[in-house]
């Protein structure tokens, strides 16, 4: 095959998982806004939406590091169209099960714990082995189209959803859901997981090893690695504070300023035209050439934006005033998240080595998932006990100073990280 043919069919590769992770995601969306609607109309209690949540959130924690295991062990390709089938099964015997037998909360509870478990395997096997279908050159635009196609569901998923509602029954919910993950499946199987994957001349790495051992030498490399170790780090802290703003800012539009639901959600689908408009204009440009300092960037501009959450607090705007406010911030909070994600994924599939690269990935969606859950509970009861403007103005201080400690440029640079994708390429 030649360059030419194989680039050729990289553009291929591109156009079936842009359009899998567009379709996947739209599916989900649609069915998490039909099936929250469902259990809060059916009990009227925001506790079981929130199990439904803690359904879809344990079993990723848990299996985070045991997906990226079997992602290093086991054909790629496999374990994502294996997990998507599994996904669509599920949701095809819970439409025929609801028709038969109708739907009640166990179910709902089975069925978000299941499509999780699924989701980590699928979802760590695919976003391991974009180096493995798309050329070098083409990683960074491959990564933010994906963050766009994301971006552009989470946004029409919603509105979709809610105009179907009030059509369609909820059976109709678990269909659309079935047939989005099958089209997802389709364009799974028509990318090449090949093209571009390379053999690793590491003498130790070994298809039988144990899991715990497995799992030590993924956790061992990380630690021992000159750029992905301060990103993990200064990415958990980041998570972890950035809670405050999803726990509060709901809180502060609807409870202390008095905003109605609509206002809430133009505010909060704001963040997700912040994001398509900037991942679309970072896949038309060339590569990031200075790679920690747009993170580095990216996170201070996180850090002050937060800052600025507490100003109709401080200063009163009126409405619709602080709504217009509020709207152009998460715009960008979406844009800036942006300038955080694509470097740092960007950055991490060129440094990490092909038999590292699943438990690398699994570890991260590990920390990054289980921090939210610690979090959201402690950020809830504080917003309960404390001032808003106090809690958010300590939270962005706090995003800051762990910015510029984890990310100073004595710690980690960029010549440290072009080193580290040199000596990978080089290995490979």
């Amino acid at each position: 095959m030649t360059d030419q043919q194989r680039l050729q069919k990289a553009t291929r590769n591109m156009f079936f998982f842009t359009g899998g992770e567009f379709i996947g995601t739209i599916g989900a969306h649609i069915y998490m806004f039909g099936i929250s609607f469902f259990v809060l109309t059916l009990t009227g209690s925001a506790s079981s939406f929130a199990l439904t949540i803690l359904c879809s959130m344990v079993p990723r924690i848990i299996l985070s590091p045991i997906a990226g295991h079997v992602v290093d062990r086991l054909p790629r390709k496999q374990i994502v169209i294996v997990a998507h089938a599994l996904m669509t099964l599920t949701m095809l015997l819970v439409f025929f099960y609801t028709l038969s037998f109708g739907l009640n909360l166990p179910i709902i509870y089975i069925t978000a714990a299941l499509l999780a478990i699924f989701s980590t395997f699928a979802g760590i096997g695919i976003t391991a082995a974009i180096p493995n279908f798309v050329d070098d050159a083409r990683i960074q635009r491959a990564v933010s189209l994906t963050q766009s196609s994301t971006s552009l569901a989470g946004i029409l998923g919603p509105v979709l959803g809610g105009v179907m509602y009030g059509f369609l029954s909820i059976e109709a919910f678990f269909l659309i859901h079935a047939i989005a993950y099958a089209t997802a499946l389709i364009c799974e199987m028509n990318i090449d997981f090949s093209l571009y994957k390379k053999e690793s001349n590491a003498a130790d790495i070994q298809k039988d090893e144990p899991l715990i051992a497995s799992l030590k030498a993924g956790a061992a490399y990380v630690k021992g690695h000159r750029v992905l170790l301060p990103i993990m780090l200064v990415a958990l802290w980041i998570n972890f504070f950035f809670m405050a703003a999803i726990v509060g800012l709901p809180y502060i539009i609807i409870e202390v300023l008095g905003a109605t639901s609509n206002q809430l959600g133009l505010v909060e689908a704001m963040i997700g035209v912040g994001t398509l408009v900037l991942s679309i204009y970072i896949s038309t440009r060339k590569e990031f050439q200075k790679p920690i300092r747009t993170m580095r960037f990216g996170m201070l501009s996180i850090g002050f934006l937060f800052a600025l959450l507490a100003l109709p607090l401080l200063i009163p705007l009126g409405s619709p005033g602080f709504v217009i406010y509020y709207m152009a911030l998460n715009f960008l909070f979406g844009a800036a998240m942006i300038v955080i994600n694509t470097p740092i994924m960007v950055l991490m599939q060129k440094t990490t080595p092909e038999h590292y690269r699943g438990r690398v990935f699994g570890l991260l969606e590990m920390v990054a998932s289980g921090i939210s859950p610690i979090g959201l509970m402690l950020f809830g009861f504080l917003y309960d006990v404390a001032s808003p403007s106090v809690i958010i103005l300590i939270s962005a201080a706090f995003l800051i100073m762990v910015t510029v400690i984890g990310l100073r440029p004595s710690k980690v640079d960029d010549e440290v990280a072009s080193a580290e994708v040199v000596a990978e390429a080089a290995q490979a």
